[in-house]
């Protein structure tokens, strides 16, 4: 479980990386995953002693997929982003990712 966590919680780079090699010049992803991903890890460490069972994961993946959502669409916001659906797809996705990501760790214990 835990190497399907870890490819999860890379893939928003992954789409960073991809959207950088595509257009040559934007960069703004790396920023959002990267912010997304602390939002990620901040909720897990602070839900870190009552993570304890498959309910619980799934309480954590909630947690962590909404923290993860607003952190990364107020980074894209941050760097100039028109607020609108595209903003939320991405900030959606990347949270979603994050917080598989976290659910899987939390239940392969």
């Amino acid at each position: 479980m835990k190497p399907l966590s870890f490819l999860f919680a890379a893939l928003p780079f992954a789409f960073a990386l991809f959207r950088a090699v595509r257009t040559g010049s934007d960069f703004r992803y790396f920023w959002v995953a990267l912010a997304a991903s602390g939002g990620a890890a901040a909720t897990m460490m602070l839900a870190r002693r009552f993570t304890r069972g498959p309910r619980l994961a799934v309480g954590l993946a909630a947690g962590v997929f909404v923290v993860a959502t607003l952190v990364a669409m107020l980074t894209a916001m941050l760097l100039g982003t028109t607020p609108g659906l595209g903003i939320l797809v991405v900030a959606a996705s990347f949270g979603f990712c994050f917080a598989v990501g976290a659910g899987l760790r939390v239940a392969g214990r």
